[in-house]
Formats: structure tokens, C-alpha cells, sequence
């Protein structure tokens, strides 16, 4: 059975400090280093930017906005009722173009837990094509927010 660490400082958000703190003990044991996540999605509409010019182009945003989805996704089954994951720092570079209908595959996997702090190694393929890469942080919070 795993808790919060009360003597934990919170979440660097900027510069403050987010404060994050849950009244109940959450059984974390179910949420272990190893799980991994999968989305393979078609770069259109939404996810293409257009201001580069031509047909357009993977916008890294959209990238960003697939990996944290994946990830939360990879752990929604193992999170206690009442409690969803929220991302709270991205390190990540994209590297290569994408052009709008080529197929993306987006894969997270979780390497650290500490307390309700989860540490995910994420990517972004087309094909062989290495297209992002980096590290995402998440917390586990109560879903009441």
C-alpha cells in the first residue's frame, strides 16, 4: 500500500510549488515501473500546422498533447476511483518533419514512481523515423478538481 510522502515539497510548477495532498491512502502498488503505452494515430486536421507553409506540417504541440494522452491512458486501469494523472513538466524534441496522412505511432513508458510522481520515457515514430523524443512528468491527483 503506498501513500503521499508528507514531508514532499509538491510539484515545481514555474516557479512556485503546487501542493498537492489527498486525506486517504492510495494503493499505488499496482503502478510500477515497465508499463507502456501505445497510440498510432493519422497526422491530420487538428494535429497539422499550417503556418510553415505548403501542405503543412506535425505540429509539436499536437505531438506533446499525444504523448501525455498516451500516457495517462497506459495507467487509467491501474489508478484508484476518484484519481486521474495530470502532467506537470515536458522535456521533449522533435526532430523530423511529419507530413499531413502519414501514420504516427506515439509510445510512452513509465521508468520512476516516487509517491504519487510518475516518470515517463516517451516517443514518436513514423515508420523507422524517429520524430520526438524526451521525458514527461505526471501526478497522480484526485479526479474532483
Amino acid at each position: 500500500m503506498g501513500c503521499l510522502d508528507p514531508k514532499d515539497p509538491g510539484i515545481p510548477v514555474g516557479d512556485h510549488m503546487v501542493i498537492v495532498r489527498l486525506s486517504v491512502m492510495m494503493p499505488l502498488d499496482r503502478i510500477n515501473p515497465g508499463i507502456e503505452g501505445r497510440l498510432e494515430r493519422v497526422v491530420d486536421g487538428d494535429l497539422i500546422t499550417n503556418h510553415v507553409g505548403g501542405k503543412g506540417t506535425f505540429a509539436t504541440p499536437a505531438m506533446i498533447g499525444l504523448m501525455e494522452i498516451t500516457c495517462h491512458r497506459s495507467l487509467e486501469s491501474f489508478l484508484p476511483e476518484g484519481q486521474t494523472t495530470v502532467g506537470y513538466e515536458v522535456h521533449v524534441r522533435h526532430v523530423a518533419p511529419t507530413a499531413p496522412g502519414s501514420t504516427i505511432v506515439v509510445t510512452t513508458k513509465l521508468t520512476e514512481v516516487k509517491g504519487n510522481k510518475l516518470y515517463f520515457e516517451v516517443a514518436c515514430h513514423q515508420g523507422d523515423l524517429m520524430v520526438g523524443s524526451g521525458i514527461h512528468k505526471r501526478a497522480i491527483v484526485p479526479a474532483d478538481f
